[in-house]
């Protein structure tokens, strides 16, 4: 329907990990997914949220807990079948054909300002990030008053920048220029993290190719643990 109504630009998003989900099911649903021949698709692993009615499920019983292990091997058919139909795998948890990657998520990952619109909507200025009421009627009442509905503003600290920015960096195929955020945020990353720099490379976590630190394959399954070695 959508290709019908001329559109030409097409994302899909799944969930993979899903309690009870088998191996098979995620190949079905990648299968039938690129049957549709989209041009990006963002698969995530689930992740569950404390106070959400799937954790109290979880919690008493009602169903399976995720199973880490099956959702590595759902992650590595992610990227054997994506690979295989064209896809680049350019962030951890996206895959675009080429020419599609998705430029307003790119934002995100450089750390690069982006605009607010609509309720709950957040942004960011370059420096602080902010966000707008969550509640439909204080919105219209917002804008209608004071031409905006933004309710809070939060500064990141110069650390919290700079973490931000590798960890994000870090998602991406591309990896981090160490030499940029030396410049942007004053952090040696040679210097100052060298001892888990180090360890990470040697666990096979990490790789350095033409000045620029990314995530190994192993480091993509495991980048959480990357993420707080730097913290």
């Amino acid at each position: 329907m959508a290709r019908r109504a001329g559109f030409d630009n097409l994302s899909l998003d799944l969930i993979a990990g899903l309690p009870g989900q088998t191996l098979t099911d995620w190949r079905t649903n990648l299968l039938e997914a690129l049957a549709l021949e989209p041009e990006h698709l963002s698969l995530y692993l689930l992740e569950v949220k404390e106070g959400t009615t799937l954790a109290r499920q979880l919690a008493a019983g009602r169903l399976p807990l995720p199973d880490d292990d099956l959702a590595a091997e759902m992650y590595l058919l992610t990227m054997e079948l994506l690979g295989e139909a064209g896809f680049e795998a350019y962030e951890i948890s996206n895959f675009a054909r080429a020419g599609y990657r998705a430029r307003h998520n790119l934002k995100y990952w450089r750390d690069l300002p982006y605009a607010a619109f609509g309720v709950g909507a957040h942004g960011y200025d370059g420096v602080e990030r902010y966000w707008n009421t969550d509640r439909l009627e204080d919105y219209f009442t917002a804008v209608d008053g004071r031409r905006h509905a933004v309710v809070a503003r939060t500064r990141r600290t110069p650390h919290e920048r700079w973490h931000e920015a590798l960890m994000l960096g870090l998602r991406l195929d591309e990896g981090v220029d160490p030499a940029m955020l030396h410049a942007g945020y004053g952090i040696d990353l040679w210097r100052d993290y060298a001892a888990p720099l180090e360890e990470l490379r040697s666990a096979g976590l990490l790789m350095v190719t033409d000045g620029r630190i990314r995530l190994t394959p192993r480091g993509r399954l495991l980048s959480n643990e990357v993420f707080v070695a730097f913290s």
